[in-house]
């Protein structure tokens, strides 16, 4: 069966008994793990119990296709519920997953545990979820990327439990920042979190959330981080910005957070030019205006102008559509889109 959009969250919470496997994915990843993590908590008293979880990976599969069904049928050492923890890419190495829904359909293999799969996005057309879908004993979940509205929900549960609340022009300035991941919209959450401070050691009136908390977190938060990535890129500096960007992902950054940094910087542009690009249009813009900084900006502002700068917001635009419904990796889709606009850069200042 299919979980709906609506019943997704309700379905990880609260598990229905006669469920017993899960398909949770899509191009999220981080409401992928998210909603894999809510299950797991669910459906086992005690997540860190070794004998109670247990976690294959595809390679896994491959290497011992037997192994899943054994994990499957295998009792609890300490008599609780058990949970078999499947982590795939794709397709690859579903097969033994597929083989295990048919023969918990059909009654030839009675689990003793239940069954996760957390993997990235999937065709309707692919095998696991032709499998999954029809199954009467499992279930699928798809997770794609946090609209507004549906942030706007996640940011106001987690502000309630800290006494907050969020002002109309700060929610409007940044929610649609947080679109995408949401991962990265929870860890982005927290961080203002931490910013207002403790509810017992606030101030009075400091319990709204205000768009100067916002900009001011979002300042903190490493503005000049990403502007090493987005500089270079910006100015044609390929091998430059494509060893910052493999250095950003690889200490944890998120290409979803570069990406919504460059549409702004792309905005930021462009609203500049629109103002007239003078003096007094930079400081209205918010562009840096001292120092380093304000050079290399003032640098991208003479590269990206008129039909060029339409051309690369629509590819910013386009790979931000792509993000939400392909199932290509993010990572190499906005690393594909920096090093487009690196080399139109390089070609324009030729």
């Amino acid at each position: 069966m299919k979980a709906t959009a609506r019943d997704a969250d309700a379905r990880v919470r609260k598990p229905d008994q006669s469920i017993r496997a899960y398909l949770i994915y899509g191009p999220d990843r981080g409401l992928t793990h998210e909603r894999a993590q809510t299950l797991v908590k669910a459906v086992l008293e005690d997540p860190d119990d070794p004998f109670a979880l247990t976690q294959l990976t595809e390679e896994d599969l491959k290497s011992d296709p037997a192994g899943l069904a054994d994990a499957m049928a295998a009792m609890s050492l300490t008599g609780g519920k058990r949970l078999v923890r499947v982590r795939l890419n794709g397709e690859t190495g579903s097969g033994p997953i597929i083989e295990l829904i048919k023969a918990l359909e059909d009654g030839s293999l009675a689990a003793e545990a239940v069954l996760l799969v957390e993997s990235g996005d999937l065709t309707p057309r692919g095998k696991l979820r032709k499998t999954f879908e029809p199954a009467k004993n499992a279930i699928t979940i798809a997770c794609y990327a946090d609209t507004t509205h549906s942030l706007e929900s996640l940011c106001e549960d987690m502000l309630k439990v800290e006494n907050l609340n969020l002002a109309r022009d700060a929610r409007d300035a940044w929610l649609p920042r947080l679109e995408g991941d949401r991962a990265l919209a929870r860890g982005e959450i927290e961080k203002l979190i931490l910013y207002k401070g403790l509810a017992g050691q606030r101030g009075e009136g400091e319990d709204t959330v205000t768009r100067a908390d916002i900009e001011a977190v979002a300042a903190d938060q490493g503005e000049a981080q990403l502007d090493s990535v987005l500089a270079p890129a910006l100015l044609g500096q390929l091998t430059k910005a494509d060893s910052a960007y493999h250095r950003s992902i690889t200490a944890g950054g998120s290409a979803v957070g570069i990406l919504r940094a460059l549409q702004r910087r792309l905005d930021q542009l462009s609203a500049v030019h629109a103002a007239g690009g003078n003096d007094g249009a930079l400081a209205r813009s918010g562009a840096p205006r001292f120092g380093p900084q304000a050079d290399m900006f003032k640098r991208q502002l003479s590269l990206w102008r008129g039909r060029r700068l339409d051309h690369a917001r629509q590819l910013a635009f386009d790979a931000e559509r792509s993000v939400k419904r392909s199932g290509a990796p993010t990572e190499a889709l906005v690393g594909d889109l920096l090093l487009r606009l690196a080399r139109g850069a390089a070609q324009i200042g030729r």
